[in-house]
């Protein structure tokens, strides 16, 4: 049986998240996975980690081999009786402590790019050493430089949509429950500021709307809208809402549970539409001006709301079709199926 060790961060984030679902049906794939959180005194004060938070997320591994190092050295130690067969990186802060496990235990090992960064520059000694390099999209895979394409695939993240599904059917004919879903700052945050804008507007008209907050968007002006802040596992707020304004992994996951999909960030790109996968395409679900989306208006969200208020019956049909839209192309079993082929790539070679 193959045993991959997969080293990554112990943190409230969408990283986390990817690494423990693709643990887990690696697993179910026949594959043994081991989980090694970098954690120590730096990175409870760089994540904000409480005990609390550490417990849910322990929890949340739903019985996944894993343990915490502190060190590259108490790595070293951790892993030389582990008999693993392959390494796959998930953060830069543990690509140092990649580079030295591959090197004595001699086995291979791949990064997965999470985000945009100057890869080349900062990482370039790891991304060398790498056998295969992930990235979760092409402004990822482009930010990690041109020495690195060649060795670059492009897989995009796929959610566990099997745990994310749907809840009780019930009536919508009360008041709409709206959520905004993500933790962003700076102008990704934007998108909360003119979605909770547009609810206050909604209220003054008589419009009943249940708003809240479901992580954190950091600057933006959220005042009207119920805070919840970060929930380690949002399923029952998901099941619970009718429509969700997000983006990316966030945007996937109520949309799999039944919830019309907004998409919205530093821009705003309406409802999601399954037309927007046909024929292979598959957009950069990000929200942002640079990847063609409209300038937020709070009037234009407004309407939009204002249009499932009006026609409920709609809404029921938009709910079914963004579960479907989740089911054909959010799927994470792709994501797994395509990482498992790169394993095996590498094994050979």
């Amino acid at each position: 049986m193959l045993k991959i060790l997969f080293l990554s961060i112990i943190a409230k984030c969408g990283v986390f998240t990817h690494v423990r679902e693709l643990a887990l049906y690696m697993q179910k794939r026949g594959i043994q996975p081991v989980i090694g959180f970098t954690h120590n005194s730096s990175t409870v004060r760089m994540f904000k980690v409480t005990k609390k938070d550490m417990d849910a997320m322990k929890e949340s591994l739903n019985g996944i081999s894993y343990f915490l190092y502190e060190s590259d050295e108490d790595l070293l130690q951790k892993t030389e009786n582990m008999q693993i067969d392959l390494l796959h990186a998930h953060s830069p802060i543990v690509l140092s402590a990649a580079m030295k496990v591959s090197n004595k235990l001699d086995i291979p090992y791949v990064i997965t790019l999470h985000g945009v960064s100057n890869w080349s520059k900062f990482h370039n000694r790891a991304m060398e050493q790498a056998k295969a390099i992930i990235a979760i999209g092409p402004e990822v895979a482009k930010s990690a430089g041109i020495e690195h394409q060649k060795k670059i695939r492009i897989i995009f993240n796929g959610i566990d949509i099997e745990h994310y599904k749907p809840g009780k059917i019930e009536r919508t004919n009360k008041s709409l429950r709206i959520i905004w879903m993500g933790r962003t700052n700076g102008p990704s945050a934007d998108g909360a500021t003119y979605l909770a804008r547009a609810i206050r507007i909604l209220r003054k008209k008589g419009i009943p709307i249940d708003a809240k907050i479901v992580g954190y968007a950091s600057g933006a002006n959220t005042v009207g809208m119920q805070n919840c802040g970060w929930i380690h596992d949002p399923l029952t707020y998901l099941q619970d809402n009718h429509i969700v304004f997000a983006r990316g992994r966030a945007l996937r996951e109520a949309m799999a549970c039944g919830n019309v999909g907004f998409l919205i960030g530093q821009g705003y790109g309406g409802i999601v539409k399954k037309e927007w996968f046909e024929n292979g395409k598959i957009p950069v679900l990000s929200g942002s001006l640079k990847h063609g989306y409209a300038k937020l208006n709070s009037e234009q969200i407004v309407n939009d709301i204002l249009h499932f208020h009006h026609f409920r019956g709609r809404l029921v049909a938009a709910r079914k079709a963004a579960r479907k839209i989740a089911e054909d192309n959010f799927n994470i079993k792709k994501m797994v199926d395509d990482t498992y082929l790169i394993y095996e790539e590498v094994i050979k070679f």
